[in-house]
């Protein structure tokens, strides 16, 4: 508080000082002292004031000596002294004084004193001489060209980034008006609705995973309802891709479809599939590939890829075309197999998991970020053991994150630091023996099947 009230008379003393010498500059007139007084008594006169300001100014080009008398209070000049050392206060000072009581003002001498400074300094004193004035003045302008420049750098970095979103921006609506008059050329050939038709996207998981695609691969329904695969080579024809084989309904089998961006997990029968020719030949734990085709509420044509884990089982996820949006870096990391993450078993063995909790009986159903936890809980517990807590706390904030509370990770970490406050202090073998049981508890249990005790304990 002190020292804020010190830099608010710092100020006060600066502005006072830069007032003056704007108002004077025809006399060559400079500051070179400002007073501040928490108590001033003008000698001979009766009259106290606190909070005062009295500025020593110096003209050298008439060589003379004046005083400026400021109030801290109204922040304007209450006083002069003139050259021969003559107070003269202001007569809307003296009109403020009769304002609050003119008995008073009528006992005070208010003409004719002689100026006297104070021969020493109070506590709460200060003094400000010129040269360290301009010190200060100079390190402030310094400080706001430097904030000026650092705002300007920002405004300039900040409208590069604009104007760089806005080309990005710019550049893909162009892409996207193109593969939309691309969808309404083909469908116009192929005499189908381009809601009928998708176009893969150039960068999306299908290619990465599967670099040996044509290029401009799209997919169509025709009339008869069969979707085929067909793409465009360099001279604007097309062609039938030798990767997909036409739909059918003869191979549905139910497949674990991923959810993203809100969608839960399901487990379904596609509608329809396209078998696949010489797309997996590196990862071994994908023993086959199709595309699931399914259609919205709409009649819009939606597809997945579908890998076949070692156990027979299917697993299915969105393949990003143009006009919709991507998968989440997420599932797409998950499911590469360029980079030999991909593992049909172990998600559909985590989404079996996940199904046979409460999870599955919330109204967003079970979304992937829960199955991805439980499908990686092990990991999870181990890595916040290596932060420090203890194998029972570490469960503990998983069941927090996946069980009926829903916690974010920070949400639960700080709900289990705060047990662990509320906790009663053991001695060190009591500790050790209570650890040991809860290690031993821990063994018989998993974060998941714990979760689904507590939502069983609240039905």
């Amino acid at each position: 508080m002190q020292e804020r009230q010190n830099d608010e008379t710092m100020q006060k003393m600066l502005q006072i000082a830069d007032l003056i010498e704007q108002g004077k500059e025809k006399q060559e007139a400079k500051v070179q002292t400002v007073h501040y007084y928490k108590d001033f008594t003008f000698e001979g006169s009766g009259l106290a004031e606190k909070n005062l300001f009295v500025a020593k100014i110096e003209s050298e080009k008439e060589n003379t000596i004046t005083y400026e008398i400021y109030s801290g209070k109204t922040n304007s000049l209450i006083a002069t002294v003139d050259t021969q050392g003559k107070l003269h206060f202001m007569p809307e000072y003296i009109e403020s004084l009769k304002q609050i009581d003119t008995r008073y003002v009528k006992m005070l001498k208010l003409e004719n004193l002689q100026f006297e400074l104070p021969q020493e300094l109070e506590k709460e004193d200060r003094v400000l001489v010129r040269q360290e004035r301009e010190h200060i003045v100079s390190k402030q302008k310094a400080q706001k060209n430097k904030e000026e420049l650092q705002a300007e750098e920002k405004q300039e970095e900040q409208e590069e980034i604009q104007e760089n979103e806005q080309k990005a921006k710019n550049k893909e609506d162009k892409k996207e008006q193109i593969a939309q008059d691309k969808k309404e050329q083909i469908a116009q050939d192929k005499k189908v609705s381009s809601h009928n038709i998708l176009i893969v996207k150039e960068n999306s998981n299908l290619y990465k995973d599967h670099p040996n695609l044509e290029p401009n691969l799209f997919f169509y329904r025709d009339a008869q309802g069969v979707v085929k695969a067909e793409y465009i080579d360099e001279n604007g024809q097309i062609h039938t891709s030798k990767y997909f084989e036409e739909s059918t309904t003869g191979l549905r089998e139910q497949t674990v479809s991923l959810g993203d961006d809100g969608s839960p997990v399901t487990k379904q029968v596609p509608s329809q599939v396209m078998k696949t020719k010489g797309l997996n030949s590196a990862d071994k734990d994908i023993r086959d590939i199709r595309i699931c085709i399914n259609f919205d509420q709409y009649g819009y044509l939606q597809l997945e890829e579908a890998r076949q884990g070692k156990n027979g089982e299917w697993l299915s996820h969105d393949i990003e075309v143009k006009g919709r949006n991507y998968n989440s870096h997420e599932v797409n990391e998950q499911t590469s197999i360029k980079t030999r993450k991909a593992d049909p078993d172990k998600q559909t063995k985590a989404y079996e998991k996940t199904a046979d909790t409460g999870l599955a009986k919330d109204e967003d159903g079970v979304q992937y970020s829960e199955m991805y936890l439980i499908a990686h809980a092990k990991e999870f517990v181990e890595s916040l053991i290596q932060e420090g807590y203890q194998r029972p706390e570490a469960v503990q904030i998983v069941n927090y994150v996946i069980g009926e509370e829903k916690l974010t990770l920070e949400q639960a970490k700080e709900k289990v630091n705060e047990e662990i406050e509320k906790e009663p202090k053991h001695s060190k073998q009591q500790e050790k023996t209570l650890q040991e049981e809860k290690e031993q508890e821990d063994e018989e249990r998993t974060p998941w099947g714990d979760a689904e005790a507590r939502r069983l304990r609240k039905q």
